[in-house]
Parts: structure tokens; C-alpha cells; sequence
């Protein structure tokens, strides 16, 4: 396997520098590493030690996450066969790569190969929330795709692309600010690429107030847009239940807003997909009360704290 690793950045990051020297610090390492300048007002620039070892592409305007991940893709020497994608503010283990590439090997035709991720805060501890994980080993498309499109597992920066199904399928969907990559592992699957989940791969997934899917109303917005886009290749009760989990993160985004009004329209909607749990109910009519809606905007929308 000879791995592109792309990083996109926009502003500055107070996380870039670890997220390198991971990446250049695997134990099986990368043949190329582009980090995508995402249109920064002041441009990004890298210390000696990093800025010999990695190319930098400098965007004149910002595309966001898509449109730079498909600019890095594209800057990758014509030799690399896969290409790895990893957040600014996420860090790979060490032997992150050197997992794939034994994957890579035993899998060749797999469409994609991802890993696990381990969720932490800005400072780099345990959050304790627990990501949806695959089990190991390879997925057929057709049997894996209701999984992908429901329970979202795959993280963006624990996943690697065969770079000819990326370049197949079109690469990321430009018009999409978030969501971009469910997108993107759907139309794989949907075009009969195989999955391949692999152990001993994983990352630290970095939750911070920065990052963009902080904002849950947006995200839920364009998670719904792909869930739509897509409904027709899942059966209409894994649809109506992923619908309803994405109006419901826009509930837990109006609430954190002190959007009390718009958070209990939008589980209304979800309830009206799917009969809520006791539990929702309760949640529905506790953004009634204002002390307790309150509450409820202050507490973490992933499910932990």
C-alpha cells in the first residue's frame, strides 16, 4: 500500500502540530502527506521539522471540509494507490497505518478500510462517550450499507480510500458542509465497493467547541440532506429511525441555543417518524419547564457528562 495521507486546516489550530507528528510518526508511514491550506486568512505555516516532511496546498478561498479533502486527493504524486484522511485535530496511534496496509494487503479490491476512534476533549482525555464500532474484518456492500447509512461508525480520520473508487464515485459531495463523508462512504457502497473494518487501526477523535460538528443544528441539517439523498437503497424503517436520531440531534442543538420552542418542534417531527422512548417524552416535556430546559441546554448532546 502506498498511502496519501490528506489534512485539511482552516484558521489556526491549536491541535495541527500533535495531528503531525503522529502522522509522520507512524511505524509504517505514509509515501506522501498533503496538509490543505483551507483558504486561512493569514496562511498556514509549519516549523522546519514538519514543513520538510509534507507538501502544503494553499486554497485561495475556503471550499470547507469536502473541497479541501478533494484538492489534497488531487495534489497526491500519481503513484499513491490509497489515500488516508486525518482531521486537524484528531491523532492517529502508531500503528494506526501500519494496521491498514496489512488489511490493504490481504484486501486489495476493498473500497475502503476503516479503523476505530476514541473519543477525547480539547484536552486530550477520555470523554468516556463510546463510538459505534464494526466488527472486524470485511463487509460485503450490500449487507453493510443499512449499518453505514443508520449508525454512522466509520470516522473520517480512521478511514482510507482505495483511490481509484474514490476517483469512480466523484470524491466528496463540494456542496455539503458537513455530513460530507457519510455521503461519500454511501456512494461507495452503493457502487459495490466492499468494507474492510480493521483492528489494531484507531485514532483519537478530538470533541472540542471549535470543531463543526459541534453545531448539532447544522449537522443535523445536512445528515438529513444525505439521508434523503439515499433513502431509496435502505428499507423505509431503518430510514424513518436514522431521520428521526438526525431530528433529534437538532433538538439537542436548538436546546443548547435556548431554542426551547423549535427544540420540542423538531422532536415532535422525530416523533411523528418513530414512537419515542419514555425517556424522549420526558425530555419533550421538560423543555415546558424552564429550569429544567435549562438544564437540559447545558447538558452535553453526545450522551456523556
Amino acid at each position: 500500500m502506498r498511502a496519501g495521507v490528506v489534512v485539511p486546516v482552516h484558521g489556526f489550530t491549536p491541535y495541527l502540530v500533535e495531528t503531525l507528528d503522529a502522522v509522520l510518526g507512524q511505524t509504517e508511514p505514509a509515501s506522501s502527506v498533503v496538509v490543505v491550506d483551507d483558504g486561512s486568512s493569514v496562511p498556514l505555516a509549519l516549523d522546519d521539522a514538519q514543513r520538510d516532511r509534507v507538501r502544503i496546498v494553499r486554497l485561495d478561498r475556503r471550499l470547507g471540509p469536502a473541497g479541501a479533502r478533494n484538492a489534497g486527493v488531487a495534489a497526491l504524486p500519481d503513484d499513491v494507490d490509497h489515500v488516508a484522511f486525518c482531521d486537524h485535530d484528531d491523532v492517529w496511534l502508531p500503528g494506526h497505518l501500519a494496521a491498514i496496509a496489512r488489511a490493504a494487503r490481504r484486501h486489495p479490491d476493498a473500497g475502503a478500510l476503516t479503523g476505530d476512534a476514541e473519543i477525547v476533549g480539547p484536552d486530550g482525555r477520555v470523554t468516556g462517550e463510546r463510538w459505534t464500532a464494526l466488527t472486524p474484518g470485511r463487509h460485503r456492500w450490500f449487507l453493510v450499507l443499512p449499518v453505514i447509512y443508520e449508525r454512522h461508525p466509520m470516522c473520517t480520520s480512521a478511514t482510507v480510500v482505495r483511490r481509484t473508487a474514490f476517483d469512480e464515485v466523484g470524491g466528496f459531495d463540494e456542496t455539503l458542509d458537513q455530513a460530507e463523508d457519510l455521503d461519500l462512504w454511501l456512494r461507495l457502497l452503493e457502487a459495490g465497493h466492499d468494507l474492510v473494518s480493521v483492528l489494531g487501526a484507531t485514532v483519537r477523535y478530538r470533541r472540542h467547541p471549535d470543531g463543526l460538528t459541534h453545531d448539532l443544528v447544522a449537522l443535523g441539517g445536512d445528515l438529513r440532506r444525505v439521508l434523503d439523498a439515499h433513502a431509496d437503497r435502505v428499507p423505509d424503517t431503518v430510514h424513518r429511525r436514522a431521520v428521526a436520531a438526525a431530528v433529534r440531534g437538532i433538538a439537542a442543538g436548538h436546546a443548547r441555543r435556548g431554542e426551547p420552542d423549535e427544540a420540542r418542534l423538531a422532536l415532535a417531527e422525530a416523533h411523528a417518524l418513530i414512537a419515542p422512548r419514555p425517556s424522549e417524552r420526558l425530555r419533550e416535556l421538560a423543555l415546558r419547564v424552564p429550569g429544567l430546559r435549562d438544564r437540559i441546554g447545558r447538558r452535553s448532546p453526545y450522551g456523556v457528562g
